[in-house]
């Protein structure tokens, strides 16, 4: 064997060396039967594709806010706002309040198309915004599949983009939320 070859046998090898482990990566990877990394990096249920909410109008609070340039926290209560939903926005407030100087970016919202608050509920969520009945009626149009007391992440363009059952962990929605304000520069 002359130099000539020898030389070229020694660069592939030495290609080789750096070119097989990446394609043995991207075969395990996107093989059918191959290996993928288990989980998700977050808790929530992502919404694909997001669903733009209509402005909705919002009460409680003068000037009325929308679902627009902050990240909303919706909780949806259709009837009533009964004990599952009350759990809900208890979870929500102290979410939002272990944000710490970050929570100035989020606001909690209830969407109800009963139009009478109890004033027990107002006392215990001061922040609380209420939608107004007809503004949540056709956000509640928009949001196919939800159900009683539901925490729904809205982004401030208005689109709709993660769901959490209405009995999900504090601590998982807590630190889907800090990754998100973390990365965010909106809002």
């Amino acid at each position: 064997m002359n130099a000539q070859t020898r030389g070229r046998l020694i660069l592939l090898a030495i290609a080789a060396a750096f070119i097989l482990p990446v394609l043995a990566a991207v075969y395990l990877y996107f093989a059918e039967d191959g290996w993928r990394p288990q989980g998700d990096t977050q808790y929530g249920t992502l919404v694909v594709p997001p669903v733009t909410l209509p402005a909705a109008t919002l009460a409680a609070v003068e000037p009325p806010p929308a679902l627009r340039e902050v990240w909303s926290m919706l909780v949806v209560a259709p009837e009533d706002c009964a004990a599952r939903c009350r759990e809900s926005l208890v979870k929500i407030r102290q979410i939002r309040l272990s944000l710490g100087p970050k929570m100035t970016r989020m606001q909690t919202v209830l969407l109800t198309l009963n139009d009478q608050l109890e004033a027990e509920l107002r006392e215990q969520h001061p922040r609380l915004v209420v939608a107004d009945p007809a503004s949540s009626a056709g956000v509640m149009a928009l949001i196919d599949d939800y159900s009683d007391a539901q925490i729904l992440l809205v982004d401030p363009f208005g689109n709709l983009m993660m769901r959490y059952p209405a009995d999900a962990d504090m601590a998982g929605i807590r630190k889907d939320l800090g990754q998100l304000l973390k990365l965010s520069t909106i809002g």
